[in-house]
């Protein structure tokens, strides 16, 4: 049986079924701290022992970049190889956006070139952002060839993915330098914030396959990289760049990142440290209606106001994965999780966008903002399972995109509690 996808692309169920029977269980899927054997990895104390994990799990799931698991993608693959929406729609173009994938040609911050007197392999914020933009689109090719490949167990998504990393990230000619500020003051980059966990999403997807280590540069170079990244990323705690600052969605996209990079690593420690500023910093601006304060007051209040709920469910997500409860975590005082709150004070305003009392900015309530906003529901109505959540996705309809992380939410993320998998 074929099916076609959009832009007129092959989609065999059979393809599927191959895929679900060579996945088998988590148990066989490479993800979070897992080297291209798939063997668990624990960062070691000084006597080189495994260190304990820190407000974690013993058993830590087998996890890709903490956004997604093993146990999640075969649960996944068999709804789709029953052709059972919604994840049979999100599959049909995920496909379509792999096979583009393919055909993309590569980018670096070198490929650009750079400003005057900066080294061309430092991140680069300029007046056009060619770098941020470079960034965006390397990270959306890596993650659509991975979700293809663990979903359809094609190879050379995972060669051509392998590639693009070696790219960005490895090449000598055109690798960027590992670090979490841009070239100029500014101790940290929201450009970098917002793409790097992208990459390394696609990376942790595809590092299962037998390319990982036949295609390009050593891929220890890579976990070198996320190290000296991540590593620049915490210099920034306790300093003043992030001390009596607006805690806005700058500050949650970079605990996201280090989350990220942590999972990428199985670091448990840093992603431990991640968990704690998340809990105790990332809601100063909640206010009680459920808005972010520093959010809502922008020119552009409701679009801000769902890319800072952006980064605090997808730290979420991450914390899930590792049997960590961010999602229930209550602000002192408070009878109702900080993030439910926090998407219950926007649902109102997402069903009907006229009563937004603030900034929409020049554009306006935008088709990518009502996309954004779906996609980041979708998280909602997975993880609590509520009829308004439900209606919000519906209102928008699906198959629904993160431009951001996660890609087509729908494949990934939808209707959790029908997998069967807890």
């Amino acid at each position: 049986m074929t099916r076609r996808g959009p832009d007129d692309d092959p989609i065999r169920r059979r393809d599927v079924l191959r895929g679900v029977a060579a996945l088998g269980t988590a148990a066989g899927v490479a993800g979070c701290g897992s080297d291209a054997s798939g063997a668990a990895e624990s960062p070691p104390t000084a006597d080189g022992a495994a260190a304990p994990p820190r407000d974690l799990t013993v058993s830590m799931p087998r996890v890709y970049a903490g956004f997604l698991d093993g146990e999640e993608v075969a649960a996944i693959r068999r709804q789709v190889a029953a052709e059972n929406d919604p994840w049979s729609t999100g599959y049909s173009v995920q496909l379509r956006d792999a096979e583009r994938a393919m055909r993309t040609t590569p980018v670096s911050v070198v490929d650009d070139g750079s400003p005057d007197g900066v080294d061309e392999h430092r991140f680069a914020t300029g007046e056009d952002r060619p770098d941020y933009h470079a960034a965006i689109d390397m990270g959306t090719w890596v993650r659509d060839l991975g979700i293809g490949y663990v979903f359809t167990g094609r190879e050379r998504y995972a060669r051509r993915a392998i590639e693009l990393l070696d790219h960005w990230f490895l090449d000598p000619e055109t690798r960027m330098y590992p670090s979490g500020r841009n070239f100029g003051e500014t101790y940290f980059s929201i450009e970098l914030h917002i793409t790097v966990p992208t990459l390394l999403y696609g990376a942790a997807l595809v590092r299962r396959s037998y390319h990982w280590s036949t295609v390009g540069a050593d891929r220890g170079e890579l976990r070198a990289w996320v190290r000296a990244y991540l590593a620049d990323l915490e210099d920034g705690r306790g300093r003043q760049q992030y001390v009596g600052v607006v805690r806005n969605n700058i500050y949650a996209w970079w605990i996201l990142a280090r989350a990220a990079a942590a999972a990428y690593l199985g670091d448990r420690d840093a992603l431990a440290r991640a968990f704690d500023d998340w809990r105790e910093n990332a809601f100063d601006q909640l206010e009680s209606n459920g808005l972010l304060k520093h959010e809502r007051q922008r020119v552009d209040g409701l679009h801000y106001s769902v890319y800072g709920l952006k980064s605090l469910a997808l730290t979420a997500e991450i914390a899930r994965h590792y049997g960590v409860d961010l999602y229930g975590y209550r602000l002192p005082g408070d009878d109702t999780s900080a993030l439910l709150r926090a998407f219950e004070g926007l649902r109102p305003y997402i069903l009907d966008p006229e009563t937004w009392e603030w900034g929409t900015g020049e554009d306006g309530y935008t088709d990518e903002d009502e996309q954004a906003i779906g996609s980041v529901y979708e998280l909602a109505y997975s993880q609590w399972n509520r009829p308004e959540f439900r209606a919000v996705v519906e209102s928008i309809g699906r198959p629904l995109y993160d431009r951001r992380i996660l890609g087509w939410t729908t494949l990934t993320h939808a209707n959790r509690f029908e997998l069967d998998i807890d």
